[in-house]
């Protein structure tokens, strides 16, 4: 589990194919000294396994699910990640629960500057919209935000001065792809109530939570 606050940036250094399975190499890491041979890591929120380590890097591997279902299976040596440890039992939530399992290669689609800030739209296909709501959490690239607004086909939220500096979300532009995983809470809720069966006495449906206001 990981929390969307993001440790540090690095870039990749090497990409290697064996068969069906991916191998990133990731230098210039700060933690890369604080990681071992099976230790998870969120590489642009995407949880992944270390493999090996190296002087100055590491290495993480992927299946195929994931190089496809990801950004990271296009990604060039010199790309730019965010790197997140798993959270320690003993540590604190201070972000929100993020599992690393991509939901959605989402799209940059607009782009606001408000001087030292910045909000940013990404687009959001029509049948993920019931996983997205107002004032709820998202993790872009790995990075937990909070969603300003939810619309027809898109998504918005905003970045502070720090998270524009710590992470690699300064970066984006028009027409970047970057991953995205709904919040997991938004998932089990839909999950249940699109599997459960309305009973004669009544019962919660996703229509009755949009009569509610929830949606």
């Amino acid at each position: 589990m990981f929390t969307g606050l993001v440790e540090c940036t690095a870039r990749v250094t090497g990409l290697r194919r064996s068969g069906e399975v991916v191998e990133l190499v990731i230098g210039g890491a700060p933690i890369d000294w604080e990681l071992k041979r099976g230790d998870s890591v969120s590489v642009s929120g995407a949880c992944l396994s270390v493999v090996a380590r190296e002087r100055g890097g590491f290495t993480v591997q992927m299946m195929p699910e994931t190089s496809k279902n990801t950004i990271l299976g296009n990604v060039k040596p010199g790309y730019r990640v965010n790197l997140e440890r798993a959270m320690p039992a003993s540590g604190r939530l201070e972000g929100h629960i993020v599992t690393g399992h991509v939901d959605l290669v989402s799209q940059v689609v607009g782009l606001v500057d408000l001087g030292r800030s910045r909000e940013l739209d990404f687009s959001l296909p029509p049948e993920a919209a019931r996983f997205v709501a107002r004032k709820g959490s998202i993790a872009v690239q790995g990075v937990s935000l909070t969603v300003i607004s939810s619309e027809a086909g898109q998504f918005r939220v905003g970045l502070i001065p720090e998270t524009l500096a710590d992470t690699t979300l300064g970066d984006l532009r028009i027409g970047d792809p970057v991953n995205v995983e709904y919040d997991i809470l938004s998932k089990y809720l839909v999950n249940l109530l699109e599997k459960r069966t309305l009973s004669p006495k009544g019962g919660l449906t996703l229509d009755n939570l949009a009569e509610m206001g929830w949606s």
